[in-house]
């Protein structure tokens, strides 16, 4: 009887850890909203009932107006981008209407679902932030050796990535210049970083936070006399009303900047994806948002020396009677179509094409953190079992660090 092939879990971890070490290609990593509910901050299907449940009668009953045209268990996002339409449709006037929604009470909506996304993302996480600051030690030591600078391309709102880099002490760089009202300068991101730009470009040695979809610390705001609308960073502040938070990006309502944040760095990420040898490593991400999805399979497409490395928490089956986590099919598909893109989920792997499920360790060990023999899982698709995966790796000592959850969050989203 022939034995089943199968993909080799410790071969598998040594190997992204290779490539996690290797200063000779560019580096970079694309964040999910996993990485966040991995310390408690809500997924997009909590976030979205939070929301919801934040407004005032007349909004809640828009808000549930809207979920119902949309359609297929809608989230925030979807909403938001609903209302957006509408406030393209009606401006800010309050005599046209549209579904019994006025131009301004769109304006209002948007307003208030905004502010609602910032009161539930902008909480000290539950569990903490020590994955986040592993994290942030992890580029701490990495940094000086590079070549290129490490770019993080995150699709959450919260701002779990900068406290830790500012905790650790990581300098990093997001598109915005100045000290009291820090401005976004898109001719910062477009920047070359193998050239000299003077005045213009930040040292490589500085990690990049790219934010795409934006932060709960951006607000569109009027900038002196010209009357004029930009993106301004702004922290611990109360701003006047009409000055927007600036939470999931939308076709015209920023239209007045020349270059927005969201188009930049969607630019950027193109431009990692298309540059020569590249590493991109995606954990906590679901693939639910088409437009970054399509920026990410042109990269491969397109680039025979990109190597994308997918880390999957997985989703919930059941499976004999009980629940256990698996890899999704639509992402086995994606793996199967792009081979340079691998796909390392709980239960199995796509590697090189190839779809198999996971050999065990031969010895499993306290050291051996990216297996669970309990449930013969591969778990580096978890964010608090990969910082820990980084700390054995670069020697970090933190006495009680955290401990490896028993149970931890199983939606995984954009």
């Amino acid at each position: 009887m022939t034995e089943k092939a199968l993909h080799d879990a410790a071969r598998a971890a040594i190997e992204l850890r290779e490539q996690l070490a290797s200063d000779k290609r560019r580096l970079a990593f694309f964040m999910g909203a996993g990485t966040s509910m991995a310390v408690g901050i809500p997924g997009i299907e909590a976030l979205t009932t939070q929301v919801k449940e934040s407004l005032d009668e007349d909004q809640r009953t828009h808000f549930e107006q809207i979920c119902k045209e949309l359609g297929k268990n809608p989230n925030v996002e979807d909403v938001l981008n609903r209302v957006r339409l509408y406030r393209e449709l009606l401006g800010d006037d309050e005599s046209k209407t549209h579904k019994s929604l006025t131009g301004k009470a769109a304006k209002e909506l948007d307003a208030a679902i905004c502010g609602a996304i910032h009161q539930n993302v902008s909480i000290d996480p539950p569990k903490g932030i020590m994955p986040h600051k592993i994290f942030a030690q992890w580029l701490y030591a990495s940094y000086a050796g590079r070549g290129w600078p490490i770019e993080i391309f995150t699709t959450n709102y919260d701002l779990l990535l900068e406290k830790a880099m500012e905790e650790v002490g990581v300098p990093y760089f997001d598109g915005f210049v100045g000290s009291v009202t820090p401005f976004f300068a898109p001719e910062s991101v477009e920047a070359d970083d193998t050239k000299t730009y003077e005045g213009v470009c930040p040292p490589r040695a500085w990690t990049r936070l790219w934010k795409m979809h934006g932060s709960v610390n951006w607000y569109l705001r009027e900038a002196g006399r010209s009357g004029k609308r930009h993106v301004t960073r702004l922290s611990d502040v109360v701003l006047p009303a009409g000055e927007e938070l600036m939470i999931f990006p939308s076709r015209e309502k920023y239209i007045e900047s020349r270059k927005l944040p969201f188009l930049a760095y969607q630019d950027r990420l193109r431009r990692f994806l298309s540059s020569g040898e590249a590493v991109l490593f995606i954990i906590g991400y679901s693939f639910s948002d088409e437009h970054l999805n399509e920026i990410l399979f042109q990269g491969l497409r397109g680039n025979s020396r990109l190597a994308v490395n997918v880390l999957m928490y997985g989703i919930e089956k059941e499976r004999e009677g009980k629940k256990t986590l698996v890899l999704p099919e639509d992402v086995v598909e994606y793996a199967q179509t792009y081979r340079n893109m691998s796909v390392y989920g709980p239960d199995k792997a796509v590697i090189g094409g190839i779809v198999r499920e996971w050999a065990p360790p031969p010895r499993v060990t306290e050291d051996n953190v990216y297996w669970f023999d309990d449930e013969n899982r591969f778990t580096l698709g978890d964010f608090t079992v990969l910082a820990l995966y980084l700390e054995r790796f670069i020697g970090i000592s933190s006495p009680s660090a955290f401990q490896v959850p028993a149970e931890a969050e199983t939606e995984e989203i954009k």
